[in-house]
């Protein structure tokens, strides 16, 4: 079921109000504004993870440790781009326009 025009404006000015009043829940909830980026990441990753795999199997065959490097280092690339950006490494994204204002207060 398609959207009627007026609905995408009122769609679009909600959004926009969003923004406006709350950055750091509209970038939590909006992501970075390409809705197939995360799919296309996961896709890829999956994929990568699966040739991977399939390396591996390959190596253990084959007997071959460059092999089996060249696998475990292609799992490993495939499960970091299918990860998301936030549980990447367990490290938290700061929002870019929150800056900590701490350090000037103390110093002063």
């Amino acid at each position: 079921m398609e959207l009627s025009e007026h609905e995408l404006r009122v769609l679009q000015e909600l959004e926009d109000d969003l923004r406006a009043g709350s950055p750091r829940l509209a970038r939590s909830l909006g992501g970075n504004g390409r809705p197939g980026h995360a799919l296309r990441h996961l896709v890829l990753g999956t994929a990568g993870m699966g040739l991977g795999i399939g390396l591996m199997c390959l190596a253990l065959v084959l007997r071959s440790v460059p092999v089996g490097a060249l696998a475990f280092a292609t799992m490993t690339a495939g499960a970091y781009l299918a990860a998301p950006p936030r549980a990447r490494f367990g490290v938290r994204l700061r929002p870019r326009g929150n800056r900590d204002d701490s350090r000037s207060t103390s110093e002063q």
